[in-house]
């Protein structure tokens, strides 16, 4: 099945604080016009229980969360699939290449790939890095800078990934305790 709707908007500006970075759009929530739509993906749970966003949210926030926290949303590839798994090597490879030229225009504070596998296709075709360093790399912040940008990996939050789910809260409270560290007031509005 070949998917001929609109894809998900790149929700990114500069200033923000971060940047959730997902795989490519799933076909749901492309229909659906927000990411992580599904409501088996535990997403938009865990976003709210590690107090990131500062509030409790759903993805018919994802639009207001540039302005409103400083998050922005976009994904290694543009085309929406059923699976990953769908994609072609060419549209990994140029997908790698672009992401990385939005995060150096934007440039924000930190760019948090959700899951090890996007960031490994990332590092090997946008930043050059041997697969076999990247198959080592633990979650958490990765010692590669975009720009000014840090990248971190989390587990992904897809129902698929279902045994990690403890394990990526846990790394999103890491996160925001990090985001609380670094990020001075007076570089993402907060809500009234």
């Amino acid at each position: 099945m070949t998917y001929e709707g609109p894809t998900l908007p790149h929700l990114l500006r500069p200033g923000l604080r971060l940047v959730f970075i997902g795989y490519n759009p799933a076909i749901f929530s492309a229909e659906a016009g927000h990411y992580y739509a599904r409501p088996g993906n535990r997403f938009w749970v865990q976003l709210s229980e590690s107090g990131i966003a500062g509030r409790g949210v759903g993805p018919e926030d994802d639009r207001l969360l540039p302005e409103e926290a400083g998050i922005g949303f976009t994904d290694l590839c543009c085309r929406p699939t059923i699976r990953a798994e769908h994609l072609t090597a060419g549209e990994i490879a140029e997908g790698a290449l672009r992401l990385h030229g939005e995060l150096l225009e934007h440039q924000p504070a930190i760019a948090c790939f959700s899951g090890r596998g996007i960031y490994q296709l990332f590092g090997r075709h946008a930043l050059g890095l041997a697969p076999r360093d990247l198959s080592r790399r633990e979650y958490g912040p990765q010692p590669e800078r975009i720009g000014a940008t840090v990248p971190w990996v989390i587990p992904s939050s897809s129902g698929l990934a279902s045994k990690w789910h403890r394990e990526r809260l846990e790394w999103l409270r890491k996160l925001a305790v990090e985001l609380a560290a670094t990020s001075p007031g007076s570089q993402h509005p907060h809500p009234a």
